[in-house]
């Protein structure tokens, strides 16, 4: 907190067990402290937080959250605005890149490309069921082809540290 909302040195209790408390400029009346009931200081203390999840600063017109022109006006939305006023075209879907590409591109695994003849390959579908994996590579195994994966399917070893 950078600044308490009452002052430690001006507060103190009177022989009656109630809260003085002394005001920094004298009121236009002439009133200079304030003694309160405990309770009733707590009271009036307690009004001072403020609700959970209240913003303390309202903004109203161009300042306000949603005003059209906010970002012409500030410094952050100025280069907002700028950038939106010269925008380009969106970049198109078959440009953006695919799973497929990703893990090339990370792993250096590609799928698609036939490694028998080298032309270009669809992902039609996307097996993901353990079971069904596990079936399906047990009857290559059986059918002794090539790039079948021998033992059973479990969990991946750590990443290896000479790797990174």
């Amino acid at each position: 907190m950078s600044r308490p909302p009452v002052a430690i040195e001006r507060l103190d209790l009177t022989a009656q067990g109630q809260v003085r408390y002394r005001l920094k400029t004298p009121y236009r009346d002439g009133t200079t402290h304030i003694v309160l009931e405990p309770l009733d200081f707590i009271a009036r203390l307690a009004a001072l937080v403020p609700l959970p999840r209240v913003h303390l600063t309202r903004f109203h017109g161009v300042f306000a959250a949603h005003a059209a022109l906010r970002a012409a006006i500030t410094p952050a939305g100025r280069r907002a605005w700028e950038k939106r006023a010269a925008a380009q075209p969106p970049t198109p879907k078959d440009i953006r890149m695919n799973w497929a590409r990703r893990l090339r591109r990370v792993f250096g695994i590609e799928i698609e490309q036939c490694v028998r003849c080298g032309g270009r390959l669809k992902v039609i579908a996307s097996i993901e069921d353990p079971q069904l994996i596990e079936k399906i590579l047990a009857h290559r195994r059986e059918r002794g082809e090539e790039g079948a994966p021998t033992g059973v399917l479990g969990a991946r070893a750590p990443p290896q540290a000479s790797l990174f």
